[in-house]
């Protein structure tokens, strides 16, 4: 019998461990948004404790322990995010909610609200007939040459966050007996997206690929340079270290694939290898969304061990060719359901067969943990969620 931390490292290290192991809310692509969760605990007859939305921009709850324990859940968060105080917050459909006390809020005048930074600066907006918010403030939207890079106050770790970080790290290691999951990031499309907004950086990569370049050279320094940091203060407590960057869209991926292997994949090699020769032990986390099939082999030569959240539903991503074809080289950590048609529009019938479908395709011979595809949204009605979860417990032995 496996505990939780064992049992998640068996999969990756693709042994079959003594049942699958799940994951509900162990980083930011495999939660709930706050409004469905609300709704998940009445079903669930949960009554004690606060919703505490600790992702504001996605609207994403802290998944508590009555709630992991119920659902079998094999996998803990450590995000920055949760390092915080918190006040009071109003959820778009009217739920009371606690959010973290550094997160500031305008309205827009239209039954929307804006999100602030620190010096108040209008950062993201999420419009009354919205879920979450949008991007709206890129730092570097307007940096016209490779100097403004160098101008540019590239974002370090803090010693503060590294010690709250070290703290909670080392508390949940010896204190829980979960797989800890670090939230770090580490992207490089989505990176660069991020910091020129997603067509400016889409356009530097076909028209200005010096420039472009030279951007991503400046983000992987940093994020080697944090990285370090980062494993120093919580290296010896977590087992799963998350990196972000989205790389596909429904269809296909964003980029042309020659272009992944001459400029994104080369950089994330270098970033990948350094936390396998810093941390030999921790296994390194993909997030990318999106039909990446044709990326997926330069990935796993990259040095990633888990991806996530294994789109289903995108072109190319079939579940018995994703396991025939990387299985063995490959933890696929989610695509246990489709999140984009069958859970919130399901019956809670067809949601059942289909996730005891999925699972019985990806388990075998370990690597895999089972995640819905990305967050449950606030559409998707309770009774779906619990079929699910009834589908995983009838499914996870071997």
């Amino acid at each position: 019998m496996c505990n939780p931390r064992q049992r998640v490292l068996a999969a990756i290290q693709h042994k079959q461990p003594d049942r699958v192991p799940v994951d509900l809310g162990g980083m930011r692509s495999t939660g709930i948004t706050a409004s469905a969760y609300g709704q998940l605990k009445k079903q669930l007859g949960i009554t004690t404790g606060d919703i505490h939305v600790f992702d504001a921009t996605q609207q994403l709850a802290y998944v508590e322990e009555p709630v992991r324990q119920r659902f079998g859940c094999d996998v803990h968060i450590l995000d920055e995010g949760l390092l915080q105080e918190w006040h009071d917050y109003t959820l778009f459909n009217g739920t009371q909610a606690k959010v973290r006390a550094d997160a500031r809020f305008e309205s827009d005048g239209k039954g929307g609200e804006y999100y602030l930074d620190a010096s108040g600066r209008r950062i993201a907006h999420r419009s009354a007939s919205a879920y979450s918010f949008n991007s709206i403030f890129f730092p570097l939207e307007d940096a016209a040459t490779i100097g403004d890079l160098d101008t540019f106050d590239w974002p370090v770790l803090t010693d503060e966050i590294l010690t709250q970080m070290e703290s909670a790290a080392r508390q949940l290691f010896t204190q829980t007996e979960y797989a800890i999951l670090g939230t770090f990031g580490g992207a490089f499309l989505e990176g660069g997206q991020s910091l020129r907004g997603w067509s400016k950086f889409m356009l530097d990569l076909a028209r200005n690929r010096t420039f472009a370049v030279a951007l991503l050279d400046r983000l992987l320094a940093i994020y080697l340079r944090n990285v370090e940091l980062y494993l120093e203060a919580v290296g010896d407590y977590i087992q799963v270290i998350h990196m972000g960057g989205d790389l596909g869209t429904q269809n296909g991926p964003q980029i042309h694939p020659r272009m992944y292997y001459e400029i994104i994949q080369p950089r994330q090699k270098v970033l990948w290898e350094r936390i396998h020769q810093l941390a030999p032990g921790i296994a390194v986390f993909l997030h990318s969304c999106g039909s990446i099939y044709e990326l997926i082999p330069g990935i796993i030569d990259a040095g990633c061990d888990v991806l996530n959240p294994v789109q289903i539903s995108a072109r190319g991503m079939r579940p018995e060719r994703l396991k025939k074809d990387f299985g063995d080289k490959l933890c696929f950590w989610g695509g246990g359901c489709d999140t984009q048609h069958v859970l919130p529009f399901g019956t809670p019938e067809e949601v059942y067969e289909h996730t005891r479908q999925n699972i019985e395709i990806f388990k075998p011979g370990g690597g895999f943990v089972f995640s819905q595809v990305h967050n449950i949204q606030p559409d998707v009605p309770a009774e779906n969620i619990l079929a699910m979860f009834a589908a995983v417990q009838d499914s996870w032995d071997y």
